[in-house]
């Protein structure tokens, strides 16, 4: 399905510049790969937004579409420079300046680049740009989710980085699950346990500082992609990891508060509210310019609804995506600090663990035949699993934990133990803790530094 219809060849010159310093140039279209709905998110924008907007009306040509299509042209708009900064410098120079002006400060450079001073500027003064308070309710509400949404959408993310056509095609081209997978591992697992901490407001805490080094590595891999695949590729599908697809880092913890709400843990118009400004300040963070940001609770809903519907179909990357991401030594790694009889029985079961933890969960909101179709030709497929009933019971399991929620939240008293941890965020720093134990087991360096040399496309494969 399309919405666009006919329309010119598009030229390179029409496209390929950075919108911040254009802003009055045309709108750009979305790339011709990318203007189709693919029928496999359908059901799950219908689960989750469907109470809340017109899910097939929202996605119509408006303002909010037009500006989105346009940004799919282009990466992290801050980012470029400083991409080609290392460039120019050489990886080393580049990555010790970035990593003196983000921790000490872009005051202690002498004569710093221009392009590091502009992307600190914005850094430096991100947090003044948002209602923290709210943004702090709005993390504490995220936080608050059901374990079982917070399951699912664990397993949606993995679900969207296999089956989202341009995040399996630039993280399978890179190659970093397949090459480097203990490391990938966690540091992915880390910095989205650092996203819920308090500390994530505070631009000189490592939290943030780490979300920044992320988002550096996406645009680096991302000038690389361009490169390896060339023009014709960009022409059709536009930027390998575009600054559209950035809007979807900041939307789990909301996304887990939607489930709920789905299933009967009703949110407040305020408490929407306070979740969209957590929402905005995270998808800010990770590389999102200012005119993607949604004003309200419900223009968020209608962006997130927009960007899932043009999630595209898997690319070729699909199945040895999961196989890497999914297979044994991802969960093996992941438990290797726990005491030895636990880790004897994940490895002993962990196939079973991962097809019941990882993979059903995302099948409550995507359903069991999006999960067959994710693991159709992987390891999964010869071993027989039934998904169907595996989501069936996940789905009874999140029913009866929201509904326990429900109840829970009408109490007029609550657990003061629990509200100071998750006000603190103790379960997320153990968990990092859990995981820097892990890496220094292995000698791995939690550095998000992997694509320094990535910018010339070198060791990309497709």
């Amino acid at each position: 399905m399309t919405v666009t219809g006919q329309r010119p060849q598009l030229l390179l010159e029409d496209v390929d510049f950075n919108r911040r310093d254009h802003p009055d140039r045309p709108l750009r279209p979305i790339p011709p790969g990318r203007d189709h709905f693919a029928d496999q998110w359908r059901g799950m924008r219908e689960f989750i937004f469907g109470e809340w907007i017109d899910i097939d009306k929202e996605v119509e040509p408006s303002d909010l579409t037009r500006i989105r299509d346009d940004y799919f042209w282009q990466r992290d708009e801050l980012m470029i420079g400083v991409v080609e900064a290392f460039e120019r410098l050489g990886y080393e120079q580049g990555r010790g300046l970035f990593e003196q002006a983000l921790t000490q400060g872009i005051d202690t450079l002498t004569d710093p680049p221009r392009e590091l001073v502009e992307l600190f500027e914005h850094l430096d003064q991100l947090p003044a740009q948002f209602d923290l308070v709210a943004a702090e309710r709005g993390r504490m509400l995220a936080i608050s989710s059901t374990f079982a949404a917070t399951t699912i959408i664990r397993g949606w993310a993995f679900y969207e980085t296999a089956m989202t056509g341009d995040i399996s095609a630039a993280t399978g081209a890179t190659g970093r699950f397949a090459d480097d997978g203990p490391r990938r591992f966690i540091e992915t697992a880390r910095v989205f346990a650092e996203f819920t901490l308090p500390d994530i407001f505070d631009r000189d805490s490592e939290a943030f500082q780490d979300v920044v080094r992320v988002r550096l590595m996406h645009a680096l891999a991302s000038r690389g992609l361009r490169k390896k695949w060339g023009d014709d590729v960009y022409l059709k599908f536009g930027e390998p990891i575009p600054t559209t697809s950035l809007l979807g880092f900041g939307s789990g913890m909301l996304l887990g508060r939607l489930v709920d709400h789905a299933f009967g843990r009703t949110l407040t118009p305020q408490q929407l509210e306070d979740l969209a400004e957590y929402s905005s300040f995270s998808g800010r963070l990770w590389g999102a310019p200012e005119p993607l940001r949604s004003p309200t609770g419900i223009e968020l809903i209608k962006s997130l609804n927009y960007v899932l519907a043009r999630g595209g179909n898997p690319s070729p990357w699909r199945a040895p995506l999961v196989d890497a991401i999914a297979g044994p030594v991802h969960l093996t790694t992941l438990t290797e600090a726990l005491p030895g009889p636990v880790k004897k029985i994940v490895a002993r079961h962990v196939n079973q663990i991962t097809a019941s933890v990882a993979l059903a969960p995302a099948g409550v909101v995507f359903g069991y035949q999006q999960i067959e179709a994710m693991v159709a030709g992987t390891l999964f497929e010869p071993l027989g699993y039934n998904f169907e009933r595996r989501v069936h019971i996940f789905t009874y399991l999140t029913k009866l934990n929201v509904g326990i929620a429900r109840v829970a939240d009408k109490l007029p008293w609550s657990n003061p133990i629990r509200e100071r941890r998750k006000k603190s965020g103790a379960a997320a720093r153990e968990r990092i803790a859990m995981l820097s134990k892990v890496a220094r087991g292995k000698q791995i360096s939690l550095t998000y530094s992997h694509h320094d040399r990535s910018t010339k496309g070198e060791g990309f494969t497709g």
